[in-house]
């Protein structure tokens, strides 16, 4: 499973170059979004809370089943730490929500960089909890859900980028076709180094593959969730407004790139390519 954790660390090297080179090429669109991000904040609290209701639910579920049905496959471990990882972040992404900094204060690249961020770690934090389902479902035997399911999945998260893509514009931070653009070069590096690992002689094959993508996005989330944290801190240190103000664009690219990486990875693994 360690070639997953290296695969990792060079697409992503190769990637966040992409990155870098994709948002020097244009500048922050600062005209008024579309929506009140504070209100919208607002709004998404509270979905986060039961997102983590529903996550500490399968957790408990799983452990019950667990202690009456002793020797349960590697699968079982797989889908609590994905669970778990899912609980803690959405915990996390809502108190980031919540203390959305003001762009009077801050600016306005600090505050839409603070809203984006925080909306793609929701983004790649729903996915987490939609991908445990495959390894759930692997568990119990249930083949041809799982096949549909893994199917369905990957259009799902097409469709969210979609989503992902039009927040990333509308905030005027990358544009859309740059958001796309990044999809597709995280997406071609990952197939590619997935494809050409068994070429080189390295086993790709692990019960652990998808447990090691969870713990590839904590470590993900827990690097966004120390930028995204100090945004508001921007006010009162003014090199870390200007750090910020400088690199909000490439910051915002380089998590997008990052996080497509990582749902692919996931996706393989839970698919059983990897």
């Amino acid at each position: 499973m360690w070639w997953i954790v290296l695969g990792f660390v060079a697409s992503s090297a190769v990637g966040v170059a992409a990155a870098l080179a994709v948002a020097r090429r244009g500048e922050p669109r600062l005209t008024p979004p579309p929506w009140n991000l504070y209100d919208m904040a607002k709004q998404h609290v509270p979905i986060m809370g039961g997102l983590a209701g529903f996550s500490i639910t399968g957790i408990v579920i799983l452990v019950g089943l667990a202690r009456t049905q002793p020797g349960l496959s590697a699968s079982m471990d797989t889908v609590v730490v994905m669970f778990f990882v899912s609980f803690l972040f959405y915990i996390c992404n809502a108190f980031l929500l919540s203390y959305i900094p003001s762009h009077e204060s801050n600016g306005e690249i600090v505050y839409r960089m603070h809203f984006s961020l925080a909306s793609t770690m929701e983004y790649r934090t729903i996915f987490l909890s939609f991908f445990a389902l495959m390894p759930l479902l692997q568990m119990h035997g249930l083949t041809v859900p799982a096949s549909i399911l893994g199917f369905v999945l990957p259009l799902s998260l097409l469709w969210a980028t979609l989503v992902i893509a039009m927040v990333a514009d509308s905030l005027g931070l990358i544009t859309f076709k740059e958001a796309y653009a990044l999809f597709g070069i995280g997406t071609v590096l990952v197939l590619a180094l997935a494809a050409g690992a068994p070429l080189m002689g390295i086993q790709t094959q692990s019960d652990y593959s998808a447990l090691t993508a969870c713990l590839l996005i904590f470590c993900l989330n827990g690097l966004s969730f120390a930028v995204v944290g100090l945004a508001p801190l921007a006010s009162r240190y003014p090199r870390m407004r200007e750090f910020l103000t400088r690199h909000g664009r490439s910051l915002v690219a380089i998590d997008m790139l990052l996080t497509t990486i990582s749902q692919m990875f996931l996706w393989l693994a839970v698919a059983s390519f990897i």
